[in-house]
């Protein structure tokens, strides 16, 4: 009988499997240990790393009613590892797995219905040429079987083979294929490639071109965004390595037809006879530790293939495609590419893109067809640095508004009001080739003068609307009264005399805390000052999807928090998330109880200040600990209006700053582009000018 794989899982693999952090596996070692049903044991330890059996591990876990999984036994198959008994190296493992997959998805029906003779039938007649799939099962040998019925349940736990096949994929960082790993590209940056394709993208008969023969990252991430009853057509290069096999495996489960480039590959006589589109990274799996040169020298090759109808979008290092280049030869291929009226727009990205070094900038080139009516001293590229930004939602559309405007008429180009880029003459360039081709970055979008020019008498009408708010006098009429000895009531004791209470915070995924959530948040970076109410948020559908019984709060509730440091705040509006560890107070009846938030807030800050000893980590006294204001019921209105007057100044003296920093923005930056000029104007008296 033949060994079946065993399915192993490493702490990290248990945690995504159950749907808990890392951390909390570890505290199921302990927690469980010296109980009648410990954790189990681990089977194996390679290299001082841990690995369970997976059918333990589940059988565990549901005993115990942990994690956040209910379908365990069904998704163990993905985040298992696999580790045949019988030697079989996980790099044969892994190729095995994913050409059954592929041929489970031609096929349409289980594997496990076939015997070894059949599937290598069936794979034959699927790969007469052994292109992609049929050496990789006929390597599996005398455990062909085995490793078919663990394809089939994948398949199962995935739904679909191609699922399966993308969850297997997504194990690279784990699995040792670095050629895989060190070439990833995060979401984010496949998502703004696919944007500036598609929005380049106006023929249905385009043709899509990756020069590179194992890149497959950012043709699986388009045709995501492709209609289903299409099958778009590829051409890839040429080659017979493991990676370049892969690549085809993988293309062929997303139904791309693949037209093999020509077997003398992408030379001069290369050429498409249709709208095409070149889609490429660097590195792919066959680049990585590839110099500038020879990065430069496959782009220029491109340029070279291009027709008229022919577009590229090419993403790579930034030290490459716009940093300033040492080597001279590597200077002098950019400056050709340059001079060739291709390259219509080059922008620098951020750090973070690559997923294996995230401390490596890249950088996208858009390249199209040269304008053959333009003078050689009219050439332009529109260069952009977003380096400084979060690659979000509006920082893509303001890209692909950009990229899209660069590919236009030079008058068009002239015309629109760029977001990040600007236009910056070829010549000019050349000229400062040792630069590199790196843009201004700039804090405002541009504009022209005239709208630069109304948004700064906009922004010195509202400023002067609301200094006359902030400037406007403050009438107090004040009471001297005996002082009486009464100590102050702690809050512990007010919450055991029910006359505050106390009201745990919300545990939320920090993934689905977003900027611009419609529920709105508050949590210890909004009570340390870190950021602002109202700023991050969770969605609603969110929301009310993973969270139906997380607590509001209520107007008036008292927001704080001890850790890591104190923090603060009433929480006037209500229907506010708290995240935990943030807590809240909540006064049950201020007007019988004489008890004012915004008066114990204040309180409790001035008690904060220097409530924490030298060298401590926590402050000296417990929440339970800190004395609370108590005023007569039949002051607590005049407290709460007198509060309400201080916040409602405080807010429009806020707002006011905030108008200055902007107006301080605006002429900065219009002086900066020469579009403005500004002058205070002493005296009442308007001049024309």
């Amino acid at each position: 009988m033949r060994d079946e794989p065993a399915l192993l899982l490493t702490k990290t693999d248990i945690a995504a499997l159950a749907g808990v952090k890392r951390p909390v596996v570890s505290v199921w070692t302990t927690r469980y240990s010296g109980t009648d049903r410990p954790f189990p044991r681990p089977v194996r330890v390679d290299a001082r790393q841990e690995k369970f059996a997976a059918d333990e591990v589940v059988d565990w876990l549901r005993d115990r009613g942990l994690g956040n999984n209910e379908a365990l036994a069904e998704d163990v198959a993905i985040h298992a590892a696999l580790d045949h008994p019988a030697g079989i190296g996980a790099d044969t493992a892994f190729a095995g797995l994913t050409a059954l997959l592929c041929l489970a998805a031609h096929l349409g029906s289980p594997l496990a219905d076939l015997d070894d003779d059949d599937i290598l039938d069936e794979a034959d007649e699927f790969d007469p040429d052994d292109d992609y799939l049929y050496r990789e099962i006929a390597d599996l040998g005398d455990h062909l079987a085995s490793y078919a019925r663990h394809a089939d349940r994948m398949a199962d736990a995935a739904y679909t083979p191609e699922r399966a096949f993308e969850a297997l994929l997504a194990q690279r960082f784990r699995v040792p294929l670095p050629d895989l790993a060190d070439s990833a590209l995060t979401d984010t940056a496949l998502e703004l490639c696919v944007r500036v394709a598609t929005a380049l993208v106006a023929d249905d008969r385009t043709v899509f071109v990756d020069p590179s023969a194992d890149g497959s990252d950012l043709l699986v991430a388009l045709r995501r965004t492709l209609l289903e009853d299409v099958e778009p057509v590829a051409i890839t290069g040429r080659s017979d390595t493991a990676s370049a096999r892969l690549a085809r495996r993988r293309l062929a489960m997303h139904r791309w037809r693949r037209h093999p480039a020509p077997e003398e590959g992408f030379g001069a006589d290369f050429s498409v006879d249709r709208p095409a589109l070149f889609l490429t990274q660097y590195p792919c799996p066959s680049t990585r530790g590839a110099s500038a040169v020879e990065v430069l020298t496959e782009i220029d090759n491109i340029t070279m293939q291009m027709g008229r109808d022919h577009l590229a979008v090419v993403i790579a290092p930034a030290a490459i495609l716009v940093d300033a280049l040492r080597d001279r030869e590597a200077s002098a291929i950019r400056s050709g590419i340059l001079r060739s009226d291709r390259l219509r727009a080059a922008i620098r990205l951020p750090e973070g893109l690559l997923v294996t070094r995230p401390g490596t900038s890249m950088a996208l080139w858009v390249l199209g067809a040269a304008d053959e009516r333009l003078a050689p001293t009219d050439l332009f590229t529109v260069l952009a640095d977003i380096g400084h930004r979060s690659l979000d939602r509006d920082t893509i559309d303001g890209v692909v508004s950009d990229v899209v405007a660069a590919m236009g008429a030079w008058d068009s180009v002239r015309a629109h009001a760029f977001h990040f880029g600007a236009v910056h003459p070829t010549s000019q360039l050349l000229a400062e080739d040792s630069r590199g081709l790196v843009a201004t970055r700039t804090v405002l979008p541009a504009g022209r003068g005239a709208d630069v020019a109304s948004r700064t008498m906009s922004l010195v009408d509202r400023i002067n609307d609301q200094a006359c708010k902030v400037a406007g006098g403050l009438s107090l009429a004040v009471e001297y009264h005996q002082p009486k000895a009464t100590p102050l009531p702690t809050a512990g004791e007010l919450v055991a005399q029910r006359k505050l209470a106390l009201v745990s915070g919300n545990r939320i995924d920090t993934d689905h805390v977003i900027a611009g959530g419609q529920v709105r948040v508050i949590g210890t970076e909004e009570l340390l000052g870190q950021k602002r109410i109202g700023v991050r948020g969770v969605d609603r559908l969110v929301h009310t999807a993973n969270y139906p019984s997380s607590r509001y709060t209520e107007p008036g509730d008292i927001v704080f928090c001890t850790a890591p440091r104190f923090g603060i705040t009433v929480d006037t509006d209500g229907a506010s998330l708290v995240l935990a560890p943030a807590r809240v107070l909540r006064v049950r009846n201020s007007k019988v109880d004489g008890l004012v938030p915004g008066l114990i807030a204040r309180h409790l800050r001035q008690l904060a200040a220097d409530d924490k000893p030298a060298g401590a980590i926590r402050g000296g006294r417990r929440w339970q600990d800190w004395t609370v204001p108590v005023i007569a019921p039949n002051r607590v209105a005049a407290a709460e209006a007198s509060l309400a007057e201080f916040e409602s100044r405080r807010r429009d003296a806020q707002l006011l700053l905030d108008s200055l920093d902007l107006l301080a923005d605006t002429i900065i930056d219009g002086v900066t582009r020469g579009v403005l000029s500004v002058d205070i104007e002493h005296g009442t008296v308007p001049e024309e000018g």
